[in-house]
């Protein structure tokens, strides 16, 4: 993949290009969401409907949001005063409303119901924002980036900072706020990440929450093999028998995770597990008709709890990881929602 063009290109280039490609579907709107009607009764449950509703509704909170942007780099002074705090909780005001906007719309369209479970007290404690939060979720789904963002921003009301590929920067929205916010994007052919993340990771405030994805990518099988063969290569037999004994879970890389609770000894972290996000785009589809059920659950380590030798925060991490990845397994294997189970009814 080539790298990214350069600030002048995206912002001079690249934004105008999106902004335009974005007003042409809000003004067709009408007659795409006519089509949808048209085609819906072909495809069950006005799956076409749903689907171009939820993707308007991106396209519109995504200029809308852009916009604003825009107008909040005129207020600071054509950028020279983005980082005060005035600044930055419009900022976070901006991300956390394009965000809960989208996340609200997919829930309504896509008939998904998301369940927090048995971590009222770790929810009370996100709430509280009496520390700030090192958070190390599951990847393993379309969306659940999403997922964890809206609750971050809307249910706890903190201040995430995110790791984010460099290649987000082709959006000119997530450039700009990533850009702004105490973000870091990270080229993993190149450069340093576990450094850039320690500095995205110092100076928390007590509502900040650093959100870190440890599998370093969406979960699959071969994703699960890779991870057990770099282990192995690197001569960590135990850690690849670890990593073989889970099976909805690839194999933590430490570095990046134990980086940020080194730079911020004083934040406490927070796990979080998920199931029942679709694994594919044409998952997505395929499902989009039915009733879904996306359950969460949270685990919280003190500060004061962690281990103070690296090599011991290397073998916490893999047991959180499998504790984790047992937590999931239990779900899979439950048959009854209702009961705290995962589920997700097929066509």
């Amino acid at each position: 993949m080539k790298r990214v063009p350069p600030l002048v290109v995206r912002r001079a280039v690249l934004a105008p290009a999106v902004v335009a490609v974005e007003v042409v579907l809000i003004v067709a709107s009408p007659v795409l969401l006519a089509l949808a009607v048209a085609a819906s009764p072909f495809f069950g449950r006005w799956r076409p409907l749903r689907m171009l509703t939820i993707v308007l509704s991106f396209v519109v909170r995504h200029q809308v949001a852009s916009v604003a942007c825009l107008g909040l780099w005129v207020a600071s002074g054509f950028g020279r005063r983005q980082a005060g705090e005035p600044m930055q909780r419009a900022h976070y005001a901006v991300l956390r409303w394009f965000v809960s906007g989208i996340y609200a719309t997919i829930l309504r369209y896509a008939h998904v119901d998301v369940r927090v479970v048995g971590s009222a007290e770790v929810e009370e404690a996100l709430s509280a924002a009496r520390r700030p939060v090192v958070m190390l979720s599951r990847h393993a789904g379309e969306g659940d980036t999403l997922l964890v963002l809206a609750h971050l921003l809307g249910r706890y009301g903190r201040r995430p900072r995110v790791v984010m590929h460099e290649a987000l920067r082709l959006d000119p929205l997530i450039d700009m706020l990533g850009d702004r916010l105490p973000n870091r994007f990270v080229d993993p052919r190149g450069g340093d990440t576990e450094v850039e993340i320690a500095a995205m990771s110092r100076d928390l405030e007590d509502r900040s929450a650093v959100l870190i994805f440890p599998e370093g990518g969406n979960f699959s099988e071969r994703h699960r093999r890779k991870g057990i063969e770099r282990l192995e290569g690197a001569g960590h037999a135990e850690q690849a028998e670890w990593a073989r004994g889970m099976v909805h879970m690839s194999a933590p890389r430490p570095g990046g995770a134990l980086a940020a609770i080194a730079a911020a000894p004083h934040a406490d972290v927070v796990f979080a597990g998920h199931v029942g996000f679709p694994g594919s785009l044409g998952e997505v589809w395929r499902l989009l008709p039915h009733e879904q059920t996306v359950e969460v659950r949270l685990w919280m380590a003190e500060a004061a709890e962690l281990p103070a030798a690296h090599d011991e925060r290397i073998d916490w991490l893999f047991g959180w990881w499998r504790t984790i990845d047992a937590w999931v397994a239990e779900q899979h294997s439950s048959p009854d929602p209702k009961d705290g189970a995962y589920s997700r009814r097929d066509p």
